[in-house]
């Protein structure tokens, strides 16, 4: 009597080795771009703050905006983010802007990120 081959059960290891690389490669990706990502929303809840603030307490010059997003960023364990505020005040229109680089590796290149945020208070 011959006998059929048993079919295969289970992944073969050539399979499993590949599903094991990409889950690896989308959490060496994920470890560097969730940061990343969380910087930038609480970079947007600053803004956020800052402008829902104003409506209350309106901001009376740029040097006090300055204080109040500075304060924020503190608060949020930011500060070295501090380098990356500009306020401008051109005649009661303030502007806040957020301007920083970061950098995602991928492995096969460093791909150069570009944050830029900005809210005008009037």
């Amino acid at each position: 009597m011959n006998r059929m081959p048993a079919q295969q059960k289970g992944a073969s290891a050539m399979g499993t080795i590949i599903i094991l690389a990409i889950i690896g490669y989308a959490a060496y990706v994920g470890v560097q771009w969730v940061p990343q990502m969380i910087e930038s929303k609480t970079v947007d809840s600053i803004l956020s703050s800052v402008e829902s603030e104003h409506k209350t307490d309106p901001v009376r010059d740029g040097a006090d905006a300055e204080i109040r997003v500075i304060k924020l960023l503190q608060i949020n364990e930011m500060s070295d983010m501090s380098d990356a505020v500009t306020v401008v005040d051109r005649g009661g229109r303030i502007t806040v802007t957020f301007r920083y680089d970061r950098e995602l590796n991928l492995a096969y290149k460093t791909q150069p990120m570009h944050y830029e945020k900005s809210l005008t208070l009037q």
